[in-house]
């Protein structure tokens, strides 16, 4: 039987990217990369929006539209790469806050530290298609204010690679990741069990005619942590986002600084939770998104 309940949406990776780790930006992933040597010390601040309306929670089979903004910064320094960002995501009535009828909001961050062995050493070590190796430390804190009040606490670490591509970037890592939360239904604090953790990020310029356009995107899979605030057995859970971002800004005279474009988001036993279990923890939506960069 399926039970009703709500439980914190969270993204990224930031955006995640939240899930996931941009190591380059916009322009410095396709200057550097080009060059192959990015520079030690760089960075990329942005604002983003993102807006779909065929957004599931669990518990519930009713479609949810959400306003997504995202504040993020990205970088190198002389031991490695990292990014930073938070979202501040508002839903429709159809995923309510506790206690209300207006939409509940979320704030999630994201943050991602990839130490490379090349920076640190002060030598090349990639070797074939491998360009760098390093270690990825992370976290993921958010909190929402529906029914479930979930307040996410998590914390990720691996060895990564970052692959030796012509152009842009692409990186992954193997992990763990530890998660704490809550459960405002059940009224308990939850500490999951550490769970394997795999994730990798993307970018890719090219052009469609004269205007430039680039592929970005991430996937994470999470292994079961155990049991939930409900006391069921977590599952394997899959998350992956892709957007394809017109570079509006080159029209202007102002390439790399502002894109727009459509994004898909897929995510598998949301939070680790089967259909089985609850409805709504399988998505599948498109989303128009918006970016403009510092």
């Amino acid at each position: 039987m399926k039970r009703n309940f709500n439980i914190k949406h969270r993204t990224q990776i930031a955006m995640a990217m939240a899930m996931a780790f941009c190591f380059s930006t916009l322009s410095h992933a396709q200057e550097a990369q080009e060059n192959h040597a990015p520079p030690t010390n760089w960075n990329d601040t942005f604002v983003g929006a993102r807006y779909g309306t065929d957004f599931y929670f669990p518990g519930s089979d009713h479609k949810v539209a959400q306003k997504i903004g995202t504040l993020a910064t990205v970088g190198g320094f002389k031991y490695g790469s990292y990014i930073f960002n938070v979202d501040y995501l508002v839903s429709d009535q159809y995923n309510p806050e506790a206690n209300g009828t207006k939409g509940a909001q979320d704030v999630y961050s994201v943050g991602r530290v990839d130490w490379s062995a090349g920076k640190i050493l002060g030598q090349q070590v990639g070797f074939g298609f491998v360009r760098d190796v390093g270690f990825t430390t992370g976290f993921e804190f958010g909190a929402k204010n529906d029914l479930y009040g979930s307040r996410a606490r998590m914390l990720v670490l691996g060895p990564s690679v970052n692959f030796a591509v012509p152009r842009g970037y692409w990186n992954a890592m193997a992990g763990l990741r530890t998660e704490s939360n809550h459960n405002g239904i059940a009224q308990v604090d939850i500490t999951y069990k550490t769970a394997w953790h795999l994730e990798s990020s993307w970018l890719t310029p090219f052009n469609v005619g004269s205007v430039p356009m680039v592929f970005k995107g991430f996937a994470s899979v999470t292994g079961p942590k155990g049991k939930d605030g409900f006391h069921q057995q977590t599952k394997t859970e899959v998350l992956a986002r892709a957007s394809a971002l017109f570079d509006v800004g080159a029209l202007m005279g102002s390439p790399r600084t502002f894109y727009i474009g459509p994004a898909y988001e897929y995510w598998k036993n949301m939070y680790g939770t089967p259909p089985s279990e609850a409805a709504g923890t399988k998505r599948s939506a498109f989303m128009l998104v918006g970016e403009i960069h510092f």
